[in-house]
């Protein structure tokens, strides 16, 4: 699964350009974003399986004519920049999926096993809401789940804290959630990915992984593919910022015309699905 993802809201999609950005900007930025990823596909990504992870309030339209296609769509159900999970329409999110009707619902959660037991029960309890609720109407469940990376030295490509991923993933798992697709942080190493691979089939054997792009560079994007893809129990990608970040914000600024945004956008989209195709096993 090849997925373009943005679903950013305001702060995270103008974090891109250093100017900000107003709603209309967004707006019209999700349009080319949602161009480019039209161009890609008709230029062929090596079979493998394209999808978007767009939001409702600035890519509704966008949604709905991406499930026009007969892709996949993922939507976002978090409030964004909340530091404990809390969902976007409050008690109204279910009437809201169920306008869509996506294939899989998003929920990004900041967790660590160390957070304080009271804000762990609170996060739980939404979570286990929400998978019961998506099981119920068979929309997939994905689970953006952010612990921050371990340290590493200079030069050293940077990757998620396994321990703690794991750690987290197991509680998480413990609570009763539900989860089909587990969108992890950039791992280094192809045996660091197999234990976050395993930790996810614990309680159902037919979960994947798929790897975010955090906004990092090129050459570190392309490793944490390079090792997702080579790892038993990934599935793909979901990649955002580090796609389409700078052609946006050069666009905007008017240092690129529209035309070649896209093609920077497309052109890049379709090189890490070609990448990942590449190194796939299995």
């Amino acid at each position: 699964m090849a997925v373009l993802a943005f679903d950013h809201r305001e702060r995270a999609f103008s974090s891109v350009r250093a100017a900000g950005m107003t709603h209309a900007e967004i707006r019209r930025s999700k349009e080319l974003i949602f161009d480019a990823f039209v161009a890609a596909i008709e230029g062929g990504l090596g079979g493998a399986r394209p999808g978007v992870l767009i939001d409702e309030e600035f890519g509704a339209s966008i949604a709905r004519r991406v499930a026009a296609l007969g892709l996949p769509v993922s939507m976002p159900v978090e409030r964004a920049s909340e530091s404990v999970f809390t969902f976007e329409y409050g008690s109204d999110y279910r009437q809201h999926l169920l306008e869509f009707r996506p294939a899989c619902a998003k929920a990004l959660v900041h967790y660590r096993t160390t957070d304080a037991p009271e804000t762990k029960r609170t996060q739980l309890g939404r979570l286990r809401e929400l998978a019961d609720f998506l099981a119920e109407r068979s929309i997939a469940f994905m689970l953006e789940l952010i612990v921050g990376q371990s340290d590493s030295a200079d030069g050293e490509i940077p990757s998620v804290d396994v321990d703690e991923l794991c750690g987290s993933m197991a509680e998480i798992q413990d609570a009763g959630v539900q989860v089909d697709m587990w969108k992890v942080e950039g791992i280094s190493s192809r045996e660091a990915a197999a234990r976050v691979a395993g930790q996810a089939v614990v309680a159902d054997p037919r979960a994947t992984c798929v790897v975010l792009g955090a906004g990092a560079p090129n050459d570190v994007v392309g490793h944490w593919l390079d090792v997702a893809a080579a790892t038993p129990g990934f599935s793909g990608f979901a990649i955002g910022r580090s796609i389409w970040g700078a052609p946006v914000a050069a666009w905007l600024d008017g240092r690129l015309a529209r035309e070649e945004a896209v093609d920077q956008i497309a052109s890049t989209y379709t090189s890490c699905t070609l990448r990942y195709m590449g190194a796939r096993v299995g």
